[in-house]
């Protein structure tokens, strides 16, 4: 059968076709469109400021209104795209762009806007998670950076679209009664023109075949069926919970790194035009210029920039670099921004610039591909959520407290504190986040290793177990026949069951080595396959000695060896079969693996008891031949107990290791 890490080799591992683009550009629409309605409002808040004549605190709630929407639409629509699927979801949020864009553009008064803008955010928030999360389970392993990134580029179109529209509408001198709702209205434009693609959207392979879904996963990305045979296949469902447990540095990384550079970059690109007033450039048309300029020329081409160098560089050095160059950058401008401006106007803006080209070259497109390669499938779009929530979030307080804290601490003062936050950005990149270049999402989100798990427990072992079971079944008929069944005929039966075991510990063996996963995952599948193993080379070993030595009427002590045997790798041998579940979110049943153990090793203690009587009375016996056979075959029932409790240890090792975080 062709297993999960294999399918998902071959989506991964194909070449980078007329497909990816296109579904890119259908998603990368959106945030063209998302960029735009939210940028936009930059402009727009000069002109309404006298036609509705708008106050500090109202230009605050109606600059953030639709970011604080946008706090609520990724984490409700990752959970949905999770739950639902990818594909269900994917018409939803665009509708909502419509809907949100044409209601704001035929606002009656600041609090109709205020409630349209914060309606079209929900749409904007929930197609973050949805959009990066289809590119990211449609793309090839090799160019997902670039894949990933230039759908959230396409916000850098957005922006310039953007400003083109509101400075053509203010260079042919259209009324600003108009002009804002013209500008609202035409965020509405693309969202439309992508909606029929939208509703004609496959459902990712990933998410197939997670759900099991094999055929239409391969059948989805044009690879054929010809490979597949039996079964359902599906990659392992995580819960968050397990995620955040022993992941948390990816869940914290992501979601502050997101928090501090939104604060950054929303504050600022909203209020460009604003900040251009205060430093001293008058009128609508002069702010909107030297904004258009700083978006053109710094914001825009650092976009592309990341997509041409994400998938060589790779993601942590270039978040790092973005964030310590913005830090510099804002803190030189707050030390020496006075003198700037005396000095030109053009090398303070220039150096303002530079800020928007290195957050789009680092983490303002870096925070939006991380979360998608370091979550697994499950709670893919969910992880993306709860990112981008944290970034909304932080865009929306930016956005509000800006011109309050503006008036506080003045403009220079707020660049220093920008400053700051930028520091604190890098080291949490440095700290917290791995690199994840060029890597499969099954290995960056972890879900290799857990599948290695999963899937050897639950399939490749099945055969071990069952050699195992019949051998112990076998042995405790020649413990307990009294002399109805041939010893040598029942050995052999066993030795051809131990033979079965080696084979499936060979193929084991060969799996695992086949998988690109980490070696502790590697040490953990091969040293359970050898613990196991060890049980069924002394059950041969025993009917070995049974055999030879002619023991045709096992004596007391051997019939209860045989029952003690039967009971505790009966108990070792369900513990095993319950460990797939329990590495795939099952932790239902962690409370039977750990009375398996207890009664395990009860049982083993009553056989040592038993060893310790036993040799007791041998050593009463007159007969030294005796004496030698049935020490020899009663240690060698005991240990078989004993390597079970063997068994046991590596089964708490594993548990230990994936639920309670040591491997995460």
């Amino acid at each position: 059968m062709k297993q999960a890490k294999y399918i998902t080799d071959d989506i991964e591992g194909a070449k980078l076709s007329r497909s990816h683009i296109k579904v890119m550009l259908i998603a990368g629409m959106s945030f063209f469109t998302d960029a735009y309605d939210l940028f936009v409002i930059g402009v727009v808040l000069l002109m309404l400021r006298s036609t509705f004549t708008l106050g500090t605190f109202q230009l605050g709630i109606l600059a953030s209104a639709a970011l604080f929407g946008a706090v609520i639409g990724p984490v409700l629509f990752g959970r949905v795209a999770d739950r639902f699927g990818r594909k269900s979801t994917f018409w939803i949020t665009v509708t909502i762009l419509i809907i949100g864009a044409l209601g704001s553009a035929t606002s009656l008064g600041w609090l109709q806007l205020v409630i349209w803008r914060f309606v079209l955010g929900i749409g904007i928030g929930g197609d973050y998670p949805i959009s990066s999360t289809i590119v990211a389970e449609y793309a090839n392993r090799n160019d997902r950076g670039k894949l990933v990134a230039s759908t959230f580029s396409m916000q850098g179109f957005g922006i310039a679209a953007g400003v083109a529209a509101a400075f053509l509408l203010l260079h042919f001198g259209i009324p600003s009664g108009y002009s804002w709702r013209l500008l609202l209205a035409f965020g509405a434009i693309p969202s439309v023109a992508i909606l029929y693609y939208r509703l004609k959207f496959k459902e990712t392979p990933t998410y197939n075949l997670m759900n099991g879904n094999v055929t239409e996963a391969m059948k989805t990305m044009g690879l054929g069926t010809k490979t597949i045979s039996g079964g359902r296949l599906r990659l392992p469902k995580i819960k968050l919970r397990d995620f955040m447990r022993q992941h948390w540095k990816i869940v914290i990384g992501t979601a502050l790194a997101w928090f501090l550079m939104d604060i950054s970059y929303y504050g600022t690109g909203i209020f460009t035009p604003y900040l251009a007033s205060l430093f001293g450039f008058s009128g609508v048309y002069a702010a909107t210029k030297v904004s258009a300029l700083v978006l053109v020329l710094f914001a825009v081409p650092g976009y592309w920039i990341a997509v041409a160098l994400i998938d060589r560089e790779g993601r942590k050095p270039m978040q790092a670099i973005g964030f310590l160059v913005m830090g510099v950058a804002f803190l030189i401008l707050s030390i020496y921004g006075s003198a700037l401006l005396a000095f030109s106007s053009a090398a303070f803006f220039a150096l303002y610039g530079i800020t928007f080209l290195f957050t789009n070259y680092g983490p303002n497109t870096t925070t939006y591909v991380y979360p998608v390669e370091t979550y697994p499938t499950s709670i893919r779009a969910t992880g993306h959520g709860i990112a981008a929530t944290s970034g909304k979030l932080g865009a929306a307080i930016s956005a509000m407290l800006f011109p309050i804290v503006i008036e506080a601490i003045g403009k220079f003062s707020l660049l220093a504190v920008l400053g700051g936050i930028a520091f604190v950005g890098f080291l949490i990149t440095i700290f917290l986040l791995p690199e994840t270049k060029r890597r499969s999402l099954v290995e960056t989100s972890g879900e290799a290793e857990l599948m290695m798990v999963t899937a050897t427990l639950n399939n490749e072992f099945s055969s071990h177990i069952g050699s195992i079971n019949d051998a112990t079944k076998l042995l405790h008929r020649m413990l307990t026949s009294n002399g109805k069944d041939s010893g040598n005929v029942m050995y052999r039966r066993i030795k051809d069951k131990e033979r079965a075991a080696d084979r499936n510990v060979h193929n084991i063996y060969d799996y695992i080595s086949s998988m690109r996963t980490g070696l502790v995952s590697y040490i953990d599948v091969s040293h359970l396959a050898s613990k196991l193993d060890d049980i069924i080379d002394m059950e041969e070993a025993a009917a070995a000695r049974l055999a030879m030595y002619g023991v045709t009427r096992p004596d007391k002590p051997m019939r209860e060896f045989a029952e003690l045997i039967d009971k505790c790798v009966f108990k070792t041998l369900e513990s095993v079969g319950l460990m797939s579940d329990l590495m795939a979110g099952n932790t239902s049943v962690q409370k039977l693996l750990k009375e398996n153990y207890i009664a395990a090793s009860d049982y083993e203690g009553k056989a040592d008891e038993l060893l310790r009587r036993s040799l007791g009375a041998l050593m009463r016996l007159q007969n030294a031949k005796e004496v030698i056979v049935k020490k020899d075959i009663y240690e060698m029932l005991e240990d078989i107990t004993d390597r079970c409790i063997d068994v046991f240890d590596v089964l708490n090792d594993i548990t230990m290791r994936y639920l309670k975080g040591n491997g995460g």
